[in-house]
């Protein structure tokens, strides 16, 4: 269980977490423009920056997805961690100490682990697993020259600063070395399974055994330089079982959301504004060798989605560093149609004469290896060399062939300048029209906008489960009985009002002062817009207008909800402070007059009504002829006839 942590222990953590720094710590792109701080979303793709940081407010806005927060959200969404976890994780960054209560027993060694994934304290006690094992492993290396492993690292020619660099170690030839070393360091069995570093014969079985006994290990971090997993390569000529074996995921570990060598190459990348995409470890380090520093790998598997979007907060220009194989060609292409369409401009090293770059820096040495990355060719002119091979571009039909298929991959671009300049490459290399390019590439499109209609008609005629099986499977009921909805979240245009109110509130401290006299707590529900008004009035008494949009945030981030709309007026408007229009500017405040007084309008007729039908409903309960019912009665009829007054 999470422990309690005090209002002004929160408000500590929060001061001292500057927004911008943590959010700079994930996203290096991120850049001072006006009284704001923009770049890419880090949680969708897109190519314009939509992503803003407000530093004096203390809140995070993408315009684009609708996410934002303050500083604590963005840590529960980057770390998936809930609120109080997430409130560790910065008071344990900013030295802020949380005071432990009597009655709130700690997480410790040896206590069973309740939702491993949302806890700080064992994700905590991974990070220090894996960070003492990679220690242990690298001690291993050097400490144990005659083992199979060290000299298997002798015959791969890494200097040893490299290796100490990379923290690459050896796990010894035991079925129990490093079960041993973390059990001496206090590690529980537990925690020893939940990391991965173990498994077991059986299922059922007890008994445990190194995962990666007698290996050449290489620690993984993740984008802050903490150890999160293990990839270990074979020292055997014909090995047994897979030449590499990985950390299975685990709770601070997720494959697809892992760059090999990213805490090492980001400052590369920023440098060189562009990452290099390798396929493995030992290519990453030597690309990092031959001063290569902004190259990564996938972490056991495939490049993928989420990879990419992790890349494009660094970056829009990739250079595929795979394979001089048929594999490696294979999946340049596949790598392709995945960054293609997220606006990366890509281009290919080719390795002469190797097969990968650790080959080709033992065989030619660095420069060759840095050059063939700086010297690496445009995307669309290894495809098309590589489409062309076996092809007659003499004739019509090699000609047709290979402009298909350069086509599937021009397809994939959505800016149409960068896809016109290419379509008239393309039709100067093959000595054809632009028009018959850009037509093959409509075609393609319209290809798959049909299967994607004929997929959707399928979907739609698959049989709905009826209302006895979907209990059978215990789903969660479809909708909140409407009486029990905040009075405002039934009625469209009370919303509308409380949002309008809200906006005019957070920018005038005048109205703020205001709606103190005309509104009371009753007025407002217990919606995310009706909690923010009541704080954001609440502040404007206590004389602290200017730190509501923080003390709502807070409120919002706790309670677990994300609402754009009042996120987008908390962060303030997108355009910077030198285009907004002044404060004191006489429109804006007609304007700001017409607002304020149609929301009180419509919000106390509103809150009237809402009263009445309450009312009624308790009165409908009751015997007749009661006090309280007759009570009741009397108080329809005031508010009836007030609701009557106000209209007329």
């Amino acid at each position: 269980m999470a422990r309690f942590i005090p209002d002004e222990v929160l408000e500590t953590i929060r001061i001292r977490a500057d927004i911008t720094d943590v959010v700079q710590s994930y996203v290096p792109t991120l850049k001072k423009m006006g009284a704001t701080w923009k770049a890419c979303c880090p949680f969708h793709q897109e190519k314009t920056p939509s992503f803003t940081v407000n530093p004096e407010r203390g809140i995070y806005k993408c315009f684009g997805c609708g996410k934002g927060g303050n500083v604590f959200r963005f840590i529960m969404d980057m770390e998936r961690l809930d609120f109080p976890n997430a409130a560790e994780f910065l008071a344990r960054k900013y030295n802020v100490i949380i005071p432990e209560e009597p009655s709130v027993r700690r997480w410790h060694p040896g206590q069973k682990m309740e939702a491993p994934e949302a806890s700080y304290n064992v994700r905590e006690r991974l990070y220090q697993l894996h960070e003492k094992l990679a220690a242990w492993y690298a001690a291993q290396l050097f400490q144990q020259p005659e083992s199979a492993v060290a000299k298997y690292f002798a015959t791969r020619l890494i200097p040893k600063e490299i290796a100490v660099q990379f923290q690459i170690g050896a796990s010894p030839d035991a079925w129990d070395g490093a079960i041993q070393y973390l059990r001496g360091q206090g590690f529980t069995d537990e925690e020893l399974n939940l990391s991965g570093v173990v498994s077991k014969k059986e299922e059922t079985s007890e008994h445990f055994y190194d995962r990666f006994r007698n290996r050449l290990m290489f620690p993984i971090c993740n984008e802050q330089g903490r150890v999160i997993a293990f990839s270990a390569r074979s020292v055997e000529a014909d090995p047994q079982g897979w030449k590499y074996v990985n950390s299975p995921e685990n709770p601070v570990f997720r494959k697809s959301r892992t760059l090999y060598a990213l805490h090492f190459a980001r400052k590369g990348i920023a440098e060189k504004g562009c990452a290099v995409l390798c396929e493995g470890q030992l290519d990453v380090i030597a690309m990092h060798r031959a001063g290569c520093t902004h190259a990564v790998a996938p972490q056991g598997t495939a490049f993928g989605e989420e990879q990419a979007q992790i890349l494009s907060r660094y970056t829009q220009k990739i250079c595929l560093a795979l394979d001089n194989d048929e594999a490696g060609r294979k999946a340049v292409f596949k790598d392709a149609t995945i960054l293609l369409p997220k606006g990366f401009q890509l281009k290919v090293a080719v390795f002469p004469g190797a097969k990968d770059a650790d080959e080709l820096l033992k065989k030619s040495g660095a420069d060759v290896l840095y050059n063939a990355v700086e010297q690496a060719e445009d995307f669309f002119a290894f495809a098309l060399r590589t489409v062309s091979d076996g092809q007659d571009l003499t004739s019509p039909a090699g000609k047709a062939a290979v402009a298909s298929k350069i086509a599937e991959f021009l397809f994939l671009i959505d800016n149409p300048m960068t896809l016109d300049l290419y379509a008239a490459w393309l039709a100067e290399q093959l000595a054809i029209s632009k028009e018959s390019v850009l037509g093959e590439v409509t075609r393609h499109r319209q290809a798959i906008e049909a299967r994607e209609a004929r997929n959707a008609r399928y979907a739609a005629l698959a049989p709905v489960p009826d209302a006895a099986y979907a209990e059978s499977q215990n789903a969660p009921p479809v909708s909140q009985p409407q009486e029990e909805l905040p009075y405002s979240m039934r009625h469209p245009g009370v919303k509308k009002a409380f949002l309008e109110l809200l906006d005019v509130l957070l920018n005038s401290e005048h109205y703020a002062g205001c709606a103190s006299n005309d509104f009371t707590a009753e007025m407002f529900d217990r919606s995310p817009a009706g909690q923010a008004l009541e704080i954001l009035v609440q502040c404007s008494m206590n004389g602290e207008w200017e730190d509501a949009p923080s003390q709502i945030m807070m409120m919002l981030t706790k309670e677990g909800v994300d609402d754009p709309e009042i996120t987008a007026m908390l962060a303030g408007k997108e355009e910077t402070a030198e285009v907004a229009a002044p404060k004191d500017d006489p429109k804006q405040k007609q304007f700001q007059e017409k607002v304020y007084r149609s929301c009180l309008k419509v919000i106390t007729r509103s809150s009237m009504q809402e009263r009445r039908s309450q009312l009624i409903r308790e009165a409908a309960t009751l015997p007749d002829g009661s006090e309280r019912k007759k009570e009741i009665l009397q108080e329809v009829t005031a508010i009836t006839r007030e609701i009557f007054q106000r209209r007329t």
